[in-house]
C-alpha cells in the first residue's frame, strides 16, 4: 500500500509541460471547445436528449463556447500569476479541478438564462458542477496525458543524442578572462549564470570547490557581454551554461535536464532551446 502510494506521490510531483504557445492555447482552447461542442450534440448527455426547444443545437454548442471563454481566462491568468513556478502534474490536475468549477458555474448561469428546462435552484447548480466535471475532465485528462507523453519521448531522444554527442566531445582548454562589473573572472572556470530581476548568480569552480558570485547585472546584459564566447549557451529564459562544462542530459515532459562537471545542481533546457542546445554540439563534433 506504502509503495502504491509513493508511486503515486512521485507521478504527481513530476514536472509537467507548461503549454504557453500559441499552437497550443489555440488547440487547448478551440479544438477541445469544437469537441465539446460536438460530443454535446451528438450525445445529448445527462437527459438533454428529452429537451424540445428552438435552436437546440445552437443551444448546446454554447456550453462549447463557455469552455473557450473560461480557458482564455485561464491561459491569461497563468501568464500573469503562475509562468514562472515550476508546474507539475499535481498542479495541472488541481487547476483543472479549478477550471472546470468555474465552467460549471458559468454552465448553469448559461443553461437557466437560455434552456427553459432548467431553473435556479441549489441542486441544479450541483448538478452542472457533475456533469461538467464528467464530460469535461475526458478531453482534457486525454490531452494532457497525450501531451506530457508525446514531450517526455521527444525529450528523452534528444537527451540520448545530445549524450552521444557529449562522449565525442573533445573540450579545449578556454584561456579566455571574463570582465563583469570589475570583476576578472577565468571563463574556463564557469559552470553556468543563474539570473532573477537584476541580478545574476555566477557559480565558478576554483580549486574543485564551487563557489557563488552575486552581481548586479541584467540577464539582458549578460547575454551581450557574453556574445564573444560562444562555449557559453543559453538554455533557458534564466540560465547559461558553459557547454565544455555539460557531463549527461537526461529527458522529461519539461525538456531537458544537464548535469555539470563539480556541480551537484542540475539545470533546465526549456523545450524551446532543445535544438540549440543540440545544434551547438553535433555542429562542434
Amino acid at each position: 500500500m506504502q509503495a502504491e502510494l509513493n508511486k503515486i506521490l512521485k507521478y504527481i510531483n513530476r514536472p509537467y509541460p507548461i503549454q504557453i504557445l500559441d499552437k497550443y492555447i489555440w488547440w487547448d482552447t478551440f479544438g477541445i471547445a469544437l469537441l465539446i461542442a460536438i460530443a454535446i450534440n451528438l450525445l445529448q448527455p445527462f437527459g438533454m436528449n428529452e429537451l424540445h426547444i428552438n435552436y437546440k443545437y445552437l443551444l448546446l454548442s454554447g456550453f462549447g463556447v463557455i469552455y473557450a471563454f473560461v480557458n482564455i481566462l485561464y491561459y491569461l491568468s497563468f501568464e500573469k500569476f503562475f509562468k514562472n513556478h515550476k508546474w507539475t502534474v499535481k498542479n495541472e490536475i488541481v487547476a483543472s479541478f479549478v477550471l472546470f468549477f468555474i465552467a460549471g458555474i458559468f454552465n448553469w448561469l448559461y443553461a437557466i438564462s437560455w434552456i427553459p428546462a432548467f431553473s435556479c435552484t441549489y441542486i441544479s447548480f450541483l448538478k452542472f458542477q457533475y456533469y461538467t466535471l464528467v464530460f469535461g475532465a475526458l478531453p482534457v485528462v486525454f490531452f494532457s496525458l497525450f501531451i506530457e507523453n508525446r514531450n517526455l519521448k521527444n525529450s528523452i531522444k534528444y537527451s540520448e543524442l545530445i549524450n552521444s554527442e557529449i562522449e565525442k566531445q573533445v573540450c579545449k582548454p578556454e584561456n579566455k578572462t571574463l570582465q563583469l562589473n570589475g570583476y576578472s573572472i577565468n571563463a574556463e572556470q564557469i559552470l553556468y549564470f543563474n539570473s532573477y530581476q537584476n541580478y545574476v548568480d555566477i557559480y565558478i569552480v576554483q580549486e574543485d570547490k564551487l563557489t557563488t558570485l552575486l552581481l548586479r547585472y541584467t540577464f539582458k546584459q549578460l547575454l551581450i557581454q557574453l556574445a564573444d564566447y560562444p562555449f557559453f549557451i543559453q538554455c533557458h529564459k534564466s540560465y547559461i551554461v558553459n557547454k565544455n562544462k555539460i557531463v549527461k542530459t537526461e529527458g522529461n515532459s519539461q525538456g531537458l535536464l544537464l548535469y555539470l562537471d563539480n556541480c551537484k545542481n542540475t539545470i533546465p533546457v526549456s523545450r524551446s532551446y532543445i535544438n540549440v542546445l543540440k545544434n551547438q554540439f553535433t555542429n562542434s563534433n
